[in-house]
């Protein structure tokens, strides 16, 4: 009997052994399925697949269609990447899911609602199954829901100032809001929200540094921080080699090490105007000697109250014969936006929207930006403010 039970245990460890080594020795998983199952999205429904986590804008990288309710990607990816599904020609209608090898479903709702004077489609109640990257990326990144509630409870525990500020502001009461800025309690305000800054800042500079031995380092700082400024080199130098040289590891140090153009020809002269036709560089710096290359879009209020100054710069460079063109590039991600932005501000100078990704090729990250060029289409300095372009000029 004794006998018995011990080849029955020698069978049943050895199946273990065998089955054990059959499972490690499985190949992983060389390609994805991503199946979106949303029943509210009518048939026929155009999909995209985004590249995201990049701080730049990207072209999807594959297309499908609803059909009953269903959508399916697949393809394959050297390591995890995030990706944005969206729907075509919609710009707020997305969500976000962290893609690896392996069968991936993603379910929830579909509401349809007005934004920004345009339909689109807003998911929710998104439940991601399959992908263990989704899973560590909800739990890295729930740091952003943290902050927010922060962020709401010292507005909500200041809301009596804030009130009375907004007031004073819609009645243009200039006497009464200059006395709130000055009063006590809005100076406790302004150290409340001195704190949220300095604790939001250090959370993520914690969050990435935990991270910093692998792709989630490089990933988290892209993800976390919207665009990056000198200081943070600090935090890329702190990743190890493997980070550094991940596919996120690689955009992180390019985006804080760009080329630069200077003394070299501009990295794009691909303007279009809204015909969609292409317009020569050469036909609009035909007799100048600098050329201002203007980033802006209509919602970003620091380019839109440069706008005088930079009007009295090129009447001035006019009438001095300096032989000075600008040349505006709207970032707008909608041609109405831009048009009526333009039309408002009634520029006297050549004015595009980026239809050909010329903020990308000049790596701006940030606007308003401004480059100067010289006639012939080479970079005389970037990333410039307006003092410098005169100082360059003189």
């Amino acid at each position: 009997m004794r006998q018995t039970l011990i080849k029955k245990a020698a069978c049943a460890m050895a199946a273990l052994v065998v089955a054990g080594t059959l499972y490690s020795f499985q190949p992983a998983a060389t390609k994805y399925t991503l199946t979106g199952e949303f029943k509210e999205l009518a048939d026929g429904t155009k999909i995209e697949l985004v590249p995201g986590g990049a701080h730049k804008r990207e072209k999807p990288v594959a297309e499908t269609v609803v059909k009953n309710g269903k959508f399916v990607f697949t393809g394959s990816v050297a390591s995890p990447r995030i990706f944005y599904v969206k729907i075509a020609g919609e710009d707020y209608s997305m969500f976000r899911v962290m893609v690896e090898n392996a069968a991936i479903e993603v379910t929830g709702k579909v509401v349809e609602k007005e934004m920004s004077g345009s339909t689109s489609h807003q998911f929710n109640d998104l439940k991601v199954t399959g992908s263990k990257a989704h899973e560590e990326f909800l739990k890295k990144t729930s740091l952003r829901d943290r902050m927010g509630v922060l962020y709401e409870a010292y507005h909500t525990n200041n809301k009596e100032v804030l009130d009375q500020l907004k007031a004073a502001g819609d009645k243009k009461d200039t006497v009464l809001r200059k006395q709130l800025l000055e009063s006590e309690a809005y100076k406790k305000f302004a150290n409340d929200e001195k704190q949220f800054f300095t604790t939001v800042e250090d959370s993520i500079k914690g969050l990435i540094l935990a991270n910093k031995d692998s792709w989630w380092g490089p990933f988290l700082m892209l993800d976390q921080l919207s665009y990056f400024t000198p200081k943070e080199k600090a935090l890329y130098e702190q990743f190890s080699k493997e980070a550094k040289e991940s596919y996120y590891g690689k955009i992180v140090q390019a985006d804080l090490y760009p080329p630069s153009y200077v003394g070299k020809n501009a990295p794009s002269l691909a303007f279009v105007n809204a015909e969609q036709k292409p317009v020569s560089f050469a036909s609009m710096a035909k007799g100048k000697k600098y050329v201002v290359i203007d980033f802006w879009a209509s919602w970003c209020n620091p380019c839109r109250k440069a706008i005088p100054a930079l009007k009295a710069f090129y009447s001035e460079a006019g009438n001095k014969g300096l032989g000075v063109e600008i040349i505006s590039v709207s970032i707008d991600k909608k041609e109405a936006d831009w048009v009526k932005a333009d039309v408002a501000e009634a520029l006297p100078w050549y004015s595009f929207l980026d239809r050909k990704g010329l903020a990308d090729a000049y790596n701006v990250k940030a606007i308003p930006a401004m480059f100067l060029l010289d006639g012939n289409g080479k970079v005389v300095a970037e990333n410039v403010t307006l003092d410098q372009i005169k100082e360059k000029i003189k």
